[in-house]
């Protein structure tokens, strides 16, 4: 992660918001306008953007010297930290962005890293954000809203701020565009209704939606599970990267599913009847099932 933009996340609690202390530097919080209005400046002791009203929520992304560098409404900026308040709120309006990495960014429910990932997002994605919760960004994206890291997002009014970081994302450090391609295609059929025998778009069963993935990103492959399982080179659960195939059963000759490993111990499948194409994680039944995985994109 890029060492100049490090976050430490603070979580605020509401009865606490009012005397709280302001968080330390290169921290992402959201904070509020305390004077009954406050400049928002291009530079520090500069040019006058805008007004802000009191009691405004905005979004500090800098607070290491005595004007804090902001965001808020879509307009980034300076302000005289002395003027702002620690905030307990999550949701207010940000501004647009795009997601800047080498490869993709996971979308998560929460904002940790252990989180479950709701979608990937390709560099030069499109993003609303939203709010601030926890040193991480709140925002939508293809309609799903979730969090992602702030080194990951580059906000429209300030391309040129350098908070985006190098990505280090354990589900993307490393991969190269093959599996980053592969894992972006898979992730547009999430909500793809699961259909015993379905190899197609229009509904998926385990092992027809691992197939059309591969088919279409990078080669053909059997269509069963367990032909899969068979005919692919074998890694471990240790040796698994992005992009690797995973596979369940009762035994290796007993394969009964099998999905896309993602990276952070969670893969996307087309589970069961009655379900949809999602993410899952390598945990519960799925752990004790787990039979091995398999590669297909050697790089």
């Amino acid at each position: 992660m890029n060492s100049s933009k490090k976050v430490i996340r603070v979580v605020i609690s509401a009865a606490l918001a009012a005397s709280m202390l302001l968080p330390s530097a290169f921290a992402l919080y959201p904070a509020t306008v305390k004077a009954d209005a406050l400049y928002l400046r291009q530079s520090p002791g500069g040019a006058i953007i805008t007004t802000l009203p009191q009691n405004t929520t905005l979004a500090v992304i800098d607070n290491s010297s005595e004007w804090y560098q902001v965001v808020v409404n879509g307009k980034e900026g300076y302000v005289s930290g002395a003027y702002l308040a620690g905030s307990p709120n999550c949701d207010f309006t940000i501004g647009s962005g795009k997601v800047v990495c080498d490869t993709i960014v996971n979308l998560r429910e929460q904002p940790n890293m252990s989180a479950k990932i709701l979608s990937t997002m390709p560099n030069g994605a499109s993003v609303s954000a939203v709010g601030v919760e926890n040193g991480w960004y709140k925002v939508v994206y293809n309609g799903v809203s979730g969090y992602m890291h702030p080194d990951y997002l580059v906000l429209s009014a300030s391309e040129n701020s350098g908070v985006a970081g190098a990505v280090t994302n354990t589900a993307a450090t490393g991969l190269s565009t093959k599996r980053a391609e592969v894992l972006a295609y898979a992730a547009q059929f999430l909500g793809t209704p699961y259909v015993y025998g379905g190899s197609t778009p229009s509904g998926f069963d385990c092992s027809g939606f691992t197939s059309y993935v591969m088919k279409n990103t990078i080669t053909s492959i059997p269509r069963v599970a367990q032909d899969q399982f068979d005919n692919l080179t074998r890694v471990s659960r240790s040796e698994l990267l992005p992009g690797d195939l995973v596979f369940f059963g009762s035994s290796a000759y007993s394969i009964s599913h099998v999905g896309l490993y993602v990276g952070d111990n969670q893969f996307i499948h087309s589970p069961h009847t009655g379900d949809v194409v999602k993410y899952d994680s390598l945990t519960g039944t799925y752990d004790t099932r787990f039979q091995g995985g398999a590669r297909v994109i050697f790089d």
